[in-house]
């Protein structure tokens, strides 16, 4: 699939280690930039829900035509998807409950 980050801060964190560790610890950097990898790698959309680790869920309210991808405990990777166009699109990584 086509991946597109939504800010240049998530991109520059996907390339650099150190710079996402420094943004939310080693553990969720660490799996940001491993769940990336395998957003370019997926063929469709729909094969990530059958990656039970992933927890891919669609987010309702605020954030409808959303879906949430856990990182570790309560953080999370915010992705949107255009199907027609094959893209998805890093929207930002987030502590669930913002403690």
């Amino acid at each position: 699939m086509q991946v597109v980050f939504s800010s240049r801060r998530l991109l520059r964190n996907y390339r650099n280690f150190a710079s996402a560790s420094r943004a939310w610890g080693d553990v969720v950097a660490r799996r940001y930039i491993q769940r990336v990898d395998l957003l370019y790698e997926i063929e469709q959309f729909h094969l990530l829900y059958t990656l039970q680790s992933l927890r891919l869920h669609q987010l309702s309210g605020q954030r409808a035509g959303q879906f949430a991808i856990t990182l570790d405990r309560r953080w999370r990777l915010i992705i949107s998807h255009l199907e027609e166009d094959g893209i998805i699109i890093i929207e930002e990584v987030t502590n669930h409950y913002g403690d």
